[in-house]
């Protein structure tokens, strides 16, 4: 791999604390009913954000011999992950009154199952791939999802969502960035790599906490997953021809 130009990942700033200024559980405005019903889908998010830490625990512990590049991106989405599941647990616990101690202490005892997806870390190179993949659906997915949460109460529900899509554009913008600037000789490549990853997404019946790949749920389906994963490939190969052609 070589860096012809420096990489710095990018990162958004915003407030945790300034968009939860002053928002109490008076002001969700669902019935105990609707937040009963919405309860599944607020954990799955929370959950699936929580398992940032695992994931990046995996690929650090591993010992992958990966660049100081890819781990400046690393460190930069998994602070981000941070905020991300600090908010949703400040919202978890509003909406369904559970203490947030007691939803923190279950996230503890989560336990990443990596041993089906391990295939998809080969390298540097693919772990990059995949998470852009994974990022892309989750910009989407976030998109989608904030009339949901700005219908539980107040309009700093439906913010937090909108500073979550943003993140996960960023996140994804990083890693096709990284991929241009160190990859770029793997263009060929970079179909199959996201075929095998739409391939195990359509295909998994439960997710394990790994973090990526978390779209077992009834709101994706493969052709949502196929679209997501065309629009990755062209958009990686288009910035690799341009780096590859200056």
């Amino acid at each position: 791999m070589s860096m012809t130009t420096t990489y710095v990942p990018r990162q958004r700033q915003w407030s945790l604390e300034a968009l939860f200024e002053g928002v109490s559980a008076a002001e969700v405005t669902c019935s105990k009913e609707d937040a009963m019903a919405a309860e599944p889908r607020l954990w799955l998010d929370l959950a699936a954000e929580w398992d940032a830490r695992l994931l990046q625990a995996h690929i650090v512990e591993g010992d992958r011999g990966f660049s100081q590049e890819f781990h400046a991106f690393l460190r930069v989405w998994a602070e981000d992950e941070e905020r991300h599941t600090e908010g949703l647990l400040r919202l978890y616990s509003l909406v369904t009154g559970e203490p947030s101690d007691s939803v923190r202490s279950r996230l503890m005892a989560r336990e990443g199952d990596f041993r089906a997806v391990e295939s998809l870390f080969d390298g540097e190179f693919e772990v990059l791939v995949l998470l852009a993949y994974d990022k892309a659906m989750s910009t989407a997915g976030y998109g989608e999802d904030i009339p949901f949460y700005r219908s539980l109460g107040p309009a700093s529900f439906g913010r937090l969502l909108r500073e979550l899509k943003n993140d996960e554009a960023m996140h994804y913008r990083n890693a096709v960035e990284l991929l241009v600037l160190a990859h770029s000789d793997r263009l060929a490549e970079v179909p199959e790599v996201v075929a095998r990853a739409v391939k195990f997404d359509e295909a998994q019946e439960e997710y394990r906490a790994t973090f990526v790949l978390d779209h077992a749920t009834d709101q994706f389906d493969g052709a949502r997953m196929e679209r997501v994963g065309a629009s990755v490939v062209r958009t990686i190969q288009r910035r690799m021809r341009r780096h590859l052609d200056r």
